[in-house]
């Protein structure tokens, strides 16, 4: 059943009277303005939701856990201009930590190891034994990457120590 005819002139003339109706009400309510300070935030927390979203879409992306963790960090700051600190699930040692965990001389000598191992991942990387960061030089106003070491690292590194302390002993 279409609308022609008689029936279907008198529901569009139904229609528009309605619609026009309506009209005139929406165009007699008074509009209400913000107050320019309030336009302001809401221009900034607008400009803050979207640099938010694009650190979170990043971090999606993002295949460095530690990375994640600091970019979703950073959104959360942009948000609530509080920064969070990501909790570290695991304990990591720098390479002098790790010596002395060990009761090696130094953290050089436990970075060799390391390298003769081939544990450390490519730059700026993670794996099970352990991840790249920047740390600031001692020597220097600049940041350094360097490698901290996981338990699973210490562990590497300790189980290679052992074994070359066993074939030395024979």
């Amino acid at each position: 059943m279409g609308f022609t005819g008689k029936e279907a002139l008198k529901f569009k003339l139904q229609y528009i009277q309605a619609f026009n109706s309506m009209e005139a009400t929406l165009k007699r309510l008074p509009v209400k303005k913000l107050d320019p300070a309030q336009q302001a935030q809401l221009a900034i927390t607008r400009e803050q939701t979207k640099r938010a979203n694009a650190l979170y879409r990043i971090a999606l992306h993002t295949d460095s856990k530690s990375s994640q963790q600091t970019l979703l960090a950073l959104a959360a700051k942009e948000l609530t201009s509080e920064m969070t600190i990501p909790v570290m699930k695991q304990k990591e040692y720098s390479a002098g930590e790790a010596a002395k965990k060990l009761g090696i001389s130094s953290g050089q000598k436990v970075g060799k190891i390391a390298n003769k191992l081939g544990i450390k991942a490519e730059q700026p990387g993670q794996n099970e034994y352990g991840r790249w960061t920047n740390s600031k030089s001692r020597y220097s106003d600049k940041e350094v990457p360097q490698w901290v070491y996981s338990e699973c690292g210490v562990q590497a590194i300790k189980s290679s120590i052992s074994k070359q302390e066993t074939e030395e002993a024979k």
